[in-house]
């Protein structure tokens, strides 16, 4: 009975709601699965927690300097902590939580509960409740703290590198290609890091600019725009390309690389060979074009991708896309498909970079795809469900892996990585 009077007391306050939402509902609703298990086994420490907060002056680091209410008195609690703050607001009203708050409000409720089984319980009841997962409500599973759409998803733990290599070779992928990602969370989304934040994506071309104009020297042997993303991506700028390798071992060491307390995954991806693109064809010159434009002109772009009549309307309509495109390739000809702008694509890498040698590398090259639909469509599926490997014991693998020469080291041959690497070795 407490869970009905917990869910409309505590829950419906707009920031709890919109936490929940960043954390975990978004999430369910686009993959079909997600990590609860350091909310539910309760692994954030309340300290580190409290110094993160208080580290960037959140107003939610309030809820951590005294012990974590009860039941009875959580209602109580938040609203003595904000109590110049209206308690209920408009729904609509946007709410400016950073994840990190997000993460912090939703183990504050979790920490309400006293012990596993009931925060589970808790969270089994909330989905009851929740009008966006009606249609799925009663498929929603939990295993080890992970709650998952049984109906859409099937989910298996990885202890060990022999499970893990039996599992990739019993894998019947029916003639198409495979690749991978590895996860050090198994919460993260499958999409490029210039859409992880809204900022960066409204200013793509800002960032691609300034790098160039900063760091000139780094960009010499680029003749392409494909070839200078893949150099922003080597040095951490955002772009619209997602790294994947060949080698399941690969995305297995970075499954395993961070995030100790967190399950890693790694995602399986399969593809036809027609979605396969060189690095010279048309289609990935178009693509990573796009950078070049200003975020308005990209949405210009696409609303022509989306609503032309054909690609002849489509081309007559992006003079400005086939002239960057024609500074590339001076005999490319007004024929771009519209449909290629709004897609993406596995795109193989030249092996002119060291890493991307070393790590098998590969990419998955972004047009303007909307980010609800994402790249789930290339997860591997089995009897039309979408397969999720989550990985345990991380330190184990990291150790078995080393054994066949898979580190820090040797995926990243820059010698302040190695140097670090060796340094560990004989610490």
């Amino acid at each position: 009975m407490f869970f009905f009077f917990f869910f409309d007391e505590l829950y419906n306050i707009p920031d709890i709601k919109v936490a929940f939402k960043t954390i975990c509902l978004d999430k369910m609703l686009s993959d079909g699965y997600f990590d609860m298990s350091a909310y539910v086994f309760a692994r954030i420490k309340k300290d580190d927690m409290l110094s993160k907060l208080s580290s960037v002056g959140s107003k939610y680091e309030c809820l951590y300097r005294k012990s974590f209410p009860k039941e009875n008195n959580a209602v109580k609690f938040w609203t003595e902590c904000f109590a110049d703050e209206t308690l209920y607001l408009d729904e609509n009203e946007i709410y400016n939580i950073t994840l990190l708050e997000a993460k912090a409000i939703v183990y504050w409720v979790y920490r309400v509960f006293n012990n596993a089984q009931d925060r589970i319980t808790f969270t089994k009841e909330l989905f009851k409740q929740l009008k966006e997962l009606y249609g799925v409500k009663n498929y929603i599973a939990e295993s080890n703290g992970v709650f998952y759409n049984k109906r859409k998803v099937e989910v298996h733990f990885i202890d060990s590198l022999n499970k893990y290599n039996k599992f990739i070779a019993n894998m019947k992928v029916d003639n198409k290609c495979i690749f991978f990602r590895g996860h050090s969370n198994a919460n993260y989304r499958l999409q490029p890091s210039i859409m992880r934040n809204n900022n960066w994506e409204k200013n793509e071309r800002e960032m691609y600019n300034e790098l160039m104009i900063e760091c000139p020297e780094c960009f010499e042997k680029c003749n392409t725009h494909l070839e200078r993303l893949v150099e922003m991506q080597h040095y951490g700028l955002p772009t619209r390309l997602l790294d994947i390798t060949r080698n399941p071992l690969v995305a297995l060491f970075f499954a395993c690389e961070s995030n100790a307390d967190s399950y890693g995954e790694v995602v399986i991806i399969t593809t036809n060979k027609d979605n396969i693109k060189y690095p010279q064809s048309d289609t990935a010159t178009v693509l990573s074009s796009l950078p070049l434009f200003s975020y308005d002109d990209k949405q210009r772009i696409k609303y022509w991708a989306e609503n032309a009549h054909d690609d002849v309307e489509f081309n007559n309509n992006v003079p400005r896309l086939l002239h960057e495109i024609r500074l590339e390739k001076p005999a490319f000809l007004s024929e771009i498909f519209k449909e290629d702008i709004i897609n993406s694509f596995v795109v193989l890498a030249l092996k002119n970079n060291n890493r991307i040698v070393k790590q098998d590398g590969a990419f998955i090259l972004c047009g303007l795809i909307d980010e609800d639909d994402l790249l789930n469509k290339y997860r591997y599926k089995s009897h039309k469900k979408t397969v999720i490997l989550l990985i345990e014991k991380k330190k184990k693998t990291l150790e078995d892996l080393n054994r066949f020469s898979i580190n820090n080291s040797t995926l990243f041959p820059e010698i302040d990585k190695v140097s670090e690497h060796i340094k560990k070795k004989y610490n």
